[in-house]
């Protein structure tokens, strides 16, 4: 009989070599790992995208459209192309929004020049089937502010102008708000005028000339060397309250100076007349006839300085543009003003010129008792407000 153990030996070494094969398989399998990419979304000013983790040889799917404000959305480019989003990922990849303007873009929607100033107005996006020379500028008011086919800007005079920009066809349109100033003009000097003295208890008014009359910031602020003797408030005016001299300062906001020096005297007292009580009645004792004696000469006593009013007639409302407005009157004492007297006047923070007609109602403040009248030498004057 023979022996069969070698040949099942054989089928057993054979059977096990394969599972152990087998098993190594699967343990490469088990150690190789699929690799991943990032795709990055670049929005480009639009609204965030994040990325995305893609498997080697697979597609990413297309995320929502960003949005950004006066844009419309075009597309996502790897690099000048438009990206395929069937095309499967071997890579790290960046794809970037592509964006259209949806309309006009200015560099300014609102600007401030002074006369004499240029500037240029610049289309900064608009639709990509248009080009710059596609576009016109246009200026409401010419005598304001010019502005050429390239958006150069020149201001001419004082006010507001709108500078309108649109497409040829007419399909986009924007506006820019163009307000022009004067060139400031600075105070060069400035004088004090009035009495140099005043008595305790009384109050005197000084005024003050600046140059050049057309100076551009009129403000001034009052200062006496010694508020015990005298004061002085922010219209020029001086009360004495003790004998003794002061030195009156007056300052422009630029600095220019001009100083008076006032006395204040005492208060004049005067020596009451005895009463005459009857006497009896005597015969006339007859005199010798004298002279007559000279009349003695007396120096003439100034004018009083003139006073100054604005009278705002509450009483007389007028319906202006669907406004109430209050008509208002200038006078030197007793002569009403025209504006070939004066240029105008500040009341309540508020500069009327001298051709105005009336007040808005919302510009009447009955707690204002003073206003600052500009004559038409260029000097100013203070004034009382009174409200018939």
């Amino acid at each position: 009989m023979k022996k069969k153990k070698p040949k099942k030996t054989l089928i057993f070494a054979i059977l096990g070599i394969i599972a152990i094969m087998i098993l190594i398989l699967f343990l490469l399998k088990g150690c190789t790992k699929t690799k991943e990419y990032t795709v990055i979304f670049d929005a480009n000013g639009g609204s965030y995208v994040g990325n995305v983790t893609v498997k080697q040889n697979e597609t990413v799917k297309q995320p929502l459209n960003p949005t950004r404000e006066g844009y419309q959305f075009v597309g996502w480019y790897l690099g000048e192309e438009l990206f395929d989003f069937d095309t499967k990922i071997t890579e790290d990849i960046t794809l970037k929004a592509h964006w259209e303007a949806s309309g006009i873009t200015l560099n300014f929607t609102s600007l401030s020049l002074k006369v004499g100033d240029t500037k240029q107005l610049e289309i900064t996006s608009f639709p990509l089937s248009l080009k710059l020379e596609d576009f016109l500028f246009e200026s409401s008011d010419e005598k304001i502010v010019t502005v050429d086919e390239k958006g150069n800007l020149k201001a001419l005079k004082a006010g507001t102008v709108t500078i309108t920009v649109k497409s040829k066809d007419g399909k986009y349109t924007k506006t820019c708000t163009i307000t022009v100033t004067e060139e400031e003009i600075a105070v060069e000097s400035v004088t004090i005028s009035g009495s140099s003295s005043v008595t305790v208890g009384s109050s005197i008014k000084l005024s003050v000339t600046l140059k050049p009359n057309n100076a551009t910031n009129k403000k001034v602020t009052w200062k006496s060397s010694n508020p015990s003797i005298a004061t002085v408030d922010e219209n020029g005016n001086v009360k004495g309250l003790k004998t003794g001299k002061v030195t009156i300062t007056v300052t422009t906001e630029n600095g220019k100076t001009a100083t008076k020096e006032i006395t204040i005297k005492a208060k004049s007292t005067s020596t009451p007349k005895p009463s005459n009580s009857p006497t009896p009645s005597q015969s006339p004792t007859p005199t010798p006839s004298q002279e007559p004696e000279p009349t003695p000469t007396t120096t003439p006593t100034p004018p009083p300085e003139p006073i100054y009013y604005v009278i705002l007639r509450a009483n007389e409302l007028e319906l202006t543009g669907g406004a109430m407005q209050y008509f208002f009157e200038v006078k030197k004492d007793n002569q009403t003003l025209t504006s070939a007297d004066y240029v105008g006047f500040t009341y309540n923070g508020i500069n009327i010129r001298s051709d105005a007609k009336s007040l808005a109602k919302n510009e009447i403040n009955q707690s204002e008792t003073t206003a600052v009248i500009t004559l038409r030498d260029g000097s100013t004057v203070n004034a009382t407000v009174q409200y018939p």
